[in-house]
Parts: C-alpha cells; sequence; structure tokens
C-alpha cells in the first residue's frame, strides 16, 4: 500500500550496494523520488522529457556486445515490440506488417554493419522514410502510426544520443514529465537500453542492480 515504504526500503539497500560493492546501479524512476540520493552518490540523472535537454536514441546500436544471439536479431526484434506499442490495437501487428517492419530494420542498419567506423547511428526518422518508401499499403499505415513521433508532437526520440550512460555507477531516468502518450514507450525503450547496460557489464565482469519504481506499471501491458 501507499506509505509502506517500498521506495524507502530500495533507497537504502541502493545506499548500501553502493558503499559496499563495486556494482553499477540502473534506475527507472517514474515519479522522480531518487533524483537527490543519485545525486549523493555521484551518480547521473536523465531527465527524459518534452522539455528536457537529454535524449535517448532508441535505435542505438551497440555491435561490440558479445552475445550468443547477434546484436542486429535483438535490435530488430525490439523495433518490432516497439511498433507493436506505436501502431496499438487489441490485434497488434499482422504477419505482413511485421515482415515489412523487419525488412525496414535491417535496411536502416545496413551502412552502419558495412561500415561501423563511418556511418551514422540510424534515428526514428531514417526508419519512418524507410516504411515510406516501400510500395505495400500496409507500410503507409506503419509510417503514418510512426510519423506522431518523427515529426509530431511525441517526437521527443527521433534524436541522436547526447548523454554518456556507459561511465555512471549510478544511473537514474526521471520520467516524471513525461505525458501518458509517451510513458508506456520510454518505458519500453529504457528496458532495451538496460538489457543492453546489464550484457556489457556482463561481459566486463560487473554486476548490475535493476530498481523500477512503480513496477505495476510494467505489468498492465502485455
Amino acid at each position: 500500500t501507499p506509505g509502506s515504504g517500498k521506495s524507502f526500503a530500495a533507497k537504502r539497500e541502493i545506499a548500501n550496494v553502493y558503499l559496499v560493492t563495486n556494482d553499477d546501479i540502473i534506475i527507472c524512476d517514474p515519479e522522480a523520488e531518487y533524483g537527490p540520493l543519485v545525486e549523493r552518490l555521484h551518480g547521473q540523472v536523465i531527465k527524459i522529457s518534452p522539455t528536457s535537454p537529454h535524449f535517448i536514441n532508441p535505435m542505438d546500436l551497440d555491435l561490440s556486445m558479445d552475445d550468443e544471439v547477434s546484436p542486429i536479431s535483438l535490435k530488430c526484434d525490439f523495433i518490432l515490440s516497439l511498433m507493436e506499442l506505436i501502431v496499438g490495437g487489441k490485434d497488434g501487428l499482422q504477419p505482413v506488417e511485421r515482415t515489412i517492419i523487419d525488412r525496414c530494420a535491417r535496411m536502416v542498419y545496413r551502412d552502419l554493419l558495412n561500415a561501423p567506423e563511418h556511418a551514422p547511428m540510424p534515428t526514428l526518422q531514417d526508419l519512418y522514410d524507410l516504411l515510406c518508401q516501400q510500395s505495400e499499403p500496409e507500410a503507409k499505415r506503419l509510417a503514418t502510426a510512426l510519423e506522431i513521433y518523427v515529426s509530431g508532437s511525441l517526437n521527443l526520440f527521433n534524436h541522436k544520443t547526447n548523454v554518456d550512460y556507459k561511465n555512471a555507477r549510478v544511473l537514474c531516468f526521471d520520467l516524471k514529465k513525461l505525458g501518458s502518450g509517451l510513458r508506456k514507450i520510454a518505458m519500453h525503450i529504457l528496458n532495451d537500453l538496460s538489457n543492453n547496460q546489464v550484457s556489457y557489464n556482463f561481459s566486463c565482469g560487473i554486476a548490475t542492480w535493476c530498481y523500477y519504481d512503480e513496477f505495476h506499471v510494467l505489468l498492465q501491458d502485455e
């Protein structure tokens, strides 16, 4: 119940982890409760909102990850699930739509995979442009659904990442100023980012503690 001490218990554990280990800590903070503690622990608070100078690019691809599954396959799976959230509807994406998204997702990373040193990291704009170029009518529907997140009022995630989150031991994502139209998508993007960071840390021999405040919000969507 509210006020029973869940967040306080989490903050005590975070402080304990920080003091007695060398592990990394990632916090997803929908209510802006953890900022003061993270700052006292010399961590980094990244505020995700339409007025924030901080940007996270959901299309970022880490080619250095040493995983059993190829990074491009994992990323395509993430883009499929992200588009499923964006398109919405009780039936989700149709098989033809999933095929089109997978095709465009692989095409959008072609230059990066061929020349990782020189090719720019794609953004949602690049995915949108590719969808517009496809001949199927389903592709036009997908592009129209994505448009508001590219050039419309919810274009918060159509920017290149401008924060260096890999060098912070304690990392907190503040989502308090996000509206309901973006919060679910933001939490999905942060899931992907956290998963990548945990995998990266694991390959470096570093343990990671992940804290999701208001976790029940994640469980409201399949």
